[in-house]
């Protein structure tokens, strides 16, 4: 399992992609069970407004959790 982090395995960006095929509609922080692991989404600002203030796109990962 790994940290929250803005980099990921290629391991993860897998997952990632077939969590978000299974769950195309998933909330922040949802918990979903995958090939007996449990996984929460999570969204991370990747851009913001020139002041700082607000975001203007976000991304998002699906994270290993106990």
């Amino acid at each position: 399992m790994s940290n929250y982090k803005n980099q990921s395995t290629p391991e993860e960006k897998e997952i990632s992609r077939a969590l978000d095929e299974l769950y195309p509609k998933a909330k922040s922080r949802t918990i979903v069970e995958y090939e007996s692991r449990r996984y929460q989404l999570r969204y991370f600002p990747i851009e913001k407004t020139a002041d700082g203030e607000k975001v203007k796109e976000w991304g998002h990962r699906w994270v290993a959790v106990k």
